[in-house]
């Protein structure tokens, strides 16, 4: 007669960041990019841009009620990655926009001041060069993609093709980006082409920032052919101009200001 409606959903934890680097297979490091790719590009497809993409806010279907044996904890947690019930998604919406479902993925702009808003760990150099504007959807790949490199550079030399994924999510030119539904695309078709072998591959994950700004450090660890083969899925280094730019802004007083209104006026 109240006219109440109850929702019973699962608990899953919130209470630490995952740590991938506890990740110790293909399979493990695979679940994980599978289900954040799949949770992005369900955003995307409905209009809502997350805006807030960081590894804090990636949940997994798990819970432990024991907290204060940390070792029983961890134990536990660990076998869960390891099975084929684990699960990833985003959570944290409070800085989520959504736009009109014609906005297009790709052309989509936003003033780029609405670019500094979250955590910044894994942003993109979007809007370093003085930009006027940015595209939100875009952001949230590089973000999603950032994290991929600072996690999973070393699985790499393990399955190559990762290398154009996480070089194509994390492009320096957003029209070139990959948009979330062409990164799960490309991504489906890697795992589709492996052996199971590979997926059980064992692996030993090592946290880089170094590659977030070097995309060397992880191309030089394939063979030329295959570099020259997938060479445009590599990100270009910075020009001298962009280089120059980042540096004034982050260097000179005021030219964040001066740099953004000269590039609104002339429209660059």
């Amino acid at each position: 007669p109240h006219g109440f409606s109850f929702v019973v959903m699962p608990m899953w934890t919130t209470s630490y960041r995952i740590c991938m680097e506890d990740f110790d297979t293909i399979r493990e490091i695979f679940t994980f990019i599978r289900c954040t790719l799949k949770g992005l590009s369900f955003l995307h497809d409905i209009r809502i841009a997350h805006r807030d993409i960081d590894d804090t806010n990636i949940a997994a279907n798990w819970y432990c009620y024991d907290m204060k044996h940390r070792d029983h904890r961890l134990a536990r947690i660990l076998e869960h990655y390891r099975s084929p019930d684990a699960v990833y998604a985003l959570f944290d919406f409070d800085l989520s926009l959504q736009l009109p479902p014609e906005t297009s993925l790709k052309e989509c702009r936003r003033p780029a001041e609405e670019a500094w808003i979250g955590k910044l760990y894994y942003h993109p150099r979007d809007v370093t060069q003085g930009e006027w504007e940015y595209n939100p959807f875009a952001l949230d790949v590089a973000c999603l993609g950032n994290i991929f490199l600072f996690s999973f550079a070393e699985a790499v030399a393990v399955v190559p093709l990762l290398a154009p994924l996480f070089g194509r999510m994390t492009f320096p030119s957003i029209d070139s980006r990959f948009i979330a539904e062409e990164a799960l695309t490309f991504f489906r078709e890697i795992e589709a082409g492996l052996d199971p072998d590979v997926l059980d591959s064992k692996v030993v994950l090592k946290d880089s920032e170094a590659v977030l700004d070097d995309p060397d450090l992880y191309w030089a660890r394939l063979s030329p052919e295959f570099q020259r083969h997938w060479r445009s899925h590599r990100p270009i280094p910075p020009s001298r101009t962009m280089r120059l730019l980042r540096w004034a802004m982050h260097r000179v007083p005021g030219a964040y200001k001066v740099i953004t209104y000269v590039r609104k006026v002339l429209r660059v």
